[in-house]
């Protein structure tokens, strides 16, 4: 996209679930979310049913013409960089612009900061720093090393504004959530976008099993403040005030 044209829609795109009952909802409500708020089209799409691109194409129409895109993702990995422009490029999305991604974004440390005072408070008053705090993300078995480092520095980042060390585990690679969660954790927060099959039938599962877990947040990204991100970094993009 041409750096001096604003675009004409945003399309939010997630990796999706598989299956014949796919769980899609996470990136569904918030395009519908940004479509109330911004003053441009909205829709979405997930790279694990590929007609989707498709569908939101014709429904855009002339809107298509040029796009921004959101990635609703926790890193950089293979299928924002490879996967997603080849789709884009396929389904007729010829000038798009794929933002920043999710979890990337600064703001992301803010909205998990704010959910674990939160839930410290109700908890007798207390603080954060006085928790058995653990992240649990993707990772990757591949050797792409994108999920862990994001999932690292979000963790240093919390660890130093909240005075504690936090765990971090992985679905793919070591240290396995299974083994972090099972050490004493007491709060356990899923660094995925949605409650897909790792936030529920995985991790979900686990902590149901773990008497010391007392608080548990399935998914960041179904939190009301990841439309206050996505509208900041299309109006970071636009340089305009779109919310």
């Amino acid at each position: 996209m041409t750096a001096s044209l604003a675009p004409t829609a945003l399309l939010v795109v997630a990796h999706g679930d598989g299956g014949t009952d796919p769980r899609d909802e996470t990136v569904r409500i918030l395009a519908e979310r940004l479509a109330k708020r911004l003053d441009l089209p909205v829709d979405w799409a997930t790279l694990k049913r590929p007609e989707t691109f498709a569908a939101a194409h014709a429904r855009l129409g002339s809107a298509a013409e040029r796009v921004a895109v959101y990635p609703l993702f926790m890193a950089s990995g293979w299928f924002v960089r490879v996967k997603l422009p080849g789709l884009l490029a396929e389904t007729g999305f010829s000038d798009a612009e794929i933002l920043q991604v999710f979890g990337l974004d600064p703001r992301l440390v803010d909205l998990v900061e704010h959910r674990l005072r939160s839930i410290a408070s109700m908890q007798g008053g207390r603080e954060p720093k006085d928790f058995a705090i653990a992240l649990i993300a993707h990772g990757s078995a591949s050797g792409d090393t994108g999920s862990r480092l994001a999932s690292e520095a979000i963790a240093a980042d919390l660890g130093y504004r909240l005075g504690t060390a936090l765990h971090v585990g992985f679905i793919e690679e070591a240290p396995f959530f299974s083994e972090v969660i099972g050490a004493g954790v007491e709060i356990v927060v899923g660094l995925f976008v949605s409650a897909g099959t790792h936030a529920l039938d995985d991790v979900a599962a686990l902590v149901a099993k773990t008497p010391s877990v007392v608080h548990h947040v399935a998914n960041v990204g179904d939190d009301t403040g990841v439309a206050d991100m996505v509208a900041a970094t299309l109006a970071a993009r636009v340089g305009d005030r779109v919310v």
